[in-house]
């Protein structure tokens, strides 16, 4: 693969740095190097005349609500990866934005309970369909998305398992993005090819899919749908986009995912960028990821 310059560069500044080494640690010590460095829930000032911004709290938790002053009948739920460590950046506020202006689409986006402050995944799953509850008394399910990269990938896409596993009666959302949404690997098949990816990836390793897990569950029996975004109840869903990039660990279990999805009916797009980084739809760092990332803008915006 052809590779621009300033990717070149960045995957040097990435081997460099040494963030894969930081997120294979145990999970405890990951833990407390995101705690020291976490400055509480940072939101910048939006100044756009044609957006009204407010913040709310569900749960305790703070949500970040971007709205078209024009008015829009669709929404998009804007989660954040990054194991659960990390609360929206102020970069990502910016581009929430920037995403509900273009796409004319309303977005909420949830400062969710951070693993560190003794929350778990479950904890923030409980969360976010308590947020996805509120949203549907003023959108249609069928008008919301759900949007995630990494660890809020594994939440969009879980969401609909943790609805049918918890809930009568309450409608499935109309379409999800998930851009390299993590998941344990549940295959020696899955294990091998992640195996044989991780040289190439820059950020991510089976040690860290493991740590991380580790982090998220705290050590607690949760569903299986969680750990394995491959044994999901996606019941109801209609429609679902996938980005995994070629060179990351989590496509070891994009095929997987991609035909549980599809033996419930749900109309699937997988997107595999060659040659690029996990979450690269979703973080454009470079112009090599700039077509997934137009892909992901496009589908928020149909």
């Amino acid at each position: 693969m052809n590779r621009s310059l300033k990717y070149r560069i960045l995957l040097k500044v990435f081997r460099i740095i040494p963030i894969k080494r930081i997120m294979a640690q145990p999970a405890a010590k990951t833990q407390k190097l995101f705690k020291k460095a976490c400055k509480g829930v940072k939101i910048p000032k939006l100044q756009d005349p044609g957006l009204l911004i407010s913040k709310g709290k569900v749960d305790g938790s703070t949500v970040l609500y971007v709205r078209n002053k024009k008015g829009s009948d669709r929404l998009m739920v804007y989660l954040v990866g990054g194991g659960m460590l990390k609360y929206p950046m102020p970069s990502q506020v910016k581009e929430v934005g920037n995403l509900a202006k273009e796409c004319k689409v309303d977005v909420v986006l949830p400062y969710y309970p951070l693993v560190y402050t003794g929350s778990t995944i479950h904890d923030v799953y409980e969360m976010i369909y308590d947020l996805y509850k509120k949203a549907l008394k003023r959108y249609k399910p069928e008008n919301i998305c759900l949007a995630g990269g990494s660890s809020g990938g594994n939440l969009a896409l879980g969401l609909v398992s943790y609805i049918n596993d918890k809930s009568k009666g309450i409608p499935i959302p109309g379409k999800i993005y998930a851009g390299s949404p993590g998941t344990l690997l549940l295959t020696k098949k899955e294990k091998k090819l992640a195996e044989c990816l991780e040289n190439r990836d820059v950020i991510m390793s089976v040690k860290a899919i493991e740590s991380i897990w580790d982090g998220m569950s705290g050590g607690k029996d949760v569903p299986d749908y969680m750990r394995y975004l491959q044994l999901g109840d996606y019941t109801g869903l209609k429609d679902v986009y996938l980005s995994f990039g070629g060179d990351e660990v989590f496509l070891a279990g994009a095929e997987s995912i991609k035909r549980r999805l599809e033996d419930f009916g749900v109309k699937v797009t997988l997107e595999i960028g060659e040659g690029l980084y996990h979450c690269y739809a979703m973080m454009p760092l470079v112009e090599d990821a700039e077509e997934g990332y137009r892909n992901f803008r496009r589908y928020i915006a149909e």
